[in-house]
């Protein structure tokens, strides 16, 4: 099973929207496919733990009030 297109849309947007590369999104919909196919368990704590690390790399995070206290 897939998962349905206006959650791929919306996951596209939300990540464009919040400034993150489009690789975000891709591994995104990557694991909620896996998740909906029934290929991964979310419930499995170690693979939950390594697509969170690999997204959480993945994400871009400026923070301007580092930048104000140069």
């Amino acid at each position: 099973m897939t998962i349905d297109a206006r959650i791929t849309q919306a996951i596209n947007e939300a990540v464009a929207e919040a400034g993150q590369p489009d690789t975000l999104a891709r591994r995104l919909i990557a694991w909620f496919e896996a998740v909906t196919s029934g290929n991964e368990d979310i419930n499995d704590q170690a693979t939950t733990a390594r697509h969170l690390e690999v997204l959480f790399e993945g994400t871009v995070v400026e923070n301007d009030d580092m930048e104000d206290e140069d």
